[in-house]
């Protein structure tokens, strides 16, 4: 049996944690357990030597219609040289993410990390491998909601493989003294934004005067109903539209736009969320990247 990088036992209650007495080495291990039989649940056995030394087998059974039943195989999957385990009783061990994460800090010199996680529950990952997702947004407000979601979609979907989200925050500050000007006018007054000089929002639709427009296609099309004309000045807003698409989609994506009302929007490596997204669509989007 060979497994896959990213792998980890699904559900984690596939795995079994056992005192090992004697060598910890692959003939002598096999020999005792080809001897024994197995909960009908149990999937992979973490064997826990003298001084921390620990090894990881995988089991086949005769059947899994009893409550036990007998060892028929047993593959060995790595031994001490192999396996690191470490303990870290806030992660969730269901979690390919938080498991990667403490694979790539503490047990990178290990090609499976075994995890002794919340509740003492144990489970592993194979060579750490974690999806780098690039998540555009803009601040403030800080952190930009996008981020906040995709983190909680990250933290509680089990189905995920390992996540890393690699946060770019387009500051609209910056952007707006990109093109100073003394009279702004911004899509609302949601995000706290403190620019120098006059500063109107396009919600409360204010009288018409001479501004530079900082915000979106959609604000561009409320300044065209309530005015009948384009700011005299614009700067836009859209993550989506100041994100190029990279070559040959190297980079998941994970983004939102106003544009798109409800749903997702899947292009290749790019997946757009509305601009009012909720848990569920960042869910989809991020299951989307990862070919969940």
């Amino acid at each position: 049996m060979t497994l896959p990088d990213n792998f980890i036992c699904r559900p984690y209650r596939g795995v079994s944690v056992q005192h090992w007495e004697g060598p910890l080495e692959e003939g002598a291990v096999k020999e005792v357990l080809l001897a024994r039989e197995a909960y009908r649940r149990t999937e992979f056995v973490v064997l826990r030597g003298d001084h921390g030394s620990t090894a990881l087998v995988g089991l086949t059974c005769t059947s899994q219609e009893a409550l036990f039943n007998p060892i028929a195989a047993v593959d060995w999957l790595g031994g001490p040289d192999d396996c690191a385990y470490v303990v870290r009783h806030e992660v969730d061990t269901a979690n390919a993410s938080a498991l990667a994460e403490v694979a790539l800090a503490e047990g990178q010199s290990a090609a499976i990390c075994i995890v002794e996680g919340r509740y003492q529950h144990v489970n592993f990952i194979v060579r750490a491998r974690p999806l780098v997702v690039r998540l555009v947004d803009v601040v403030p407000p800080e952190p930009p909601r996008l981020l906040d979601l995709a983190r909680t979609a990250v933290a509680i979907d089990e189905d995920l493989p390992p996540i890393r989200l690699s946060a770019e925050l387009l500051d609209v500050l910056a952007l707006a003294a990109a093109a100073p000007d003394r009279h702004y006018v911004l899509p609302c007054q949601g995000a706290g934004l403190d620019l120098p000089g006059t500063v109107d929002y396009l919600d409360q639709r204010p009288a018409r005067a001479d501004w530079t427009l900082v915000g979106c296609e959609r604000s561009r099309q409320f300044h065209r109903w309530f005015y009948g004309a384009d700011a005299d000045r614009q700067v836009e807003l859209c993550p989506d539209r100041l994100t190029p698409a990279q070559p040959n989609g190297a980079t998941a994506t994970l983004l939102r736009c106003c544009l798109l009302e409800r749903g997702i929007r899947v292009e290749g490596n790019r997946a757009v969320v509305p601009w009012g997204t909720n848990l569920s669509e960042v869910q989809a989007a991020l299951r989307a990247l990862a070919s969940v």
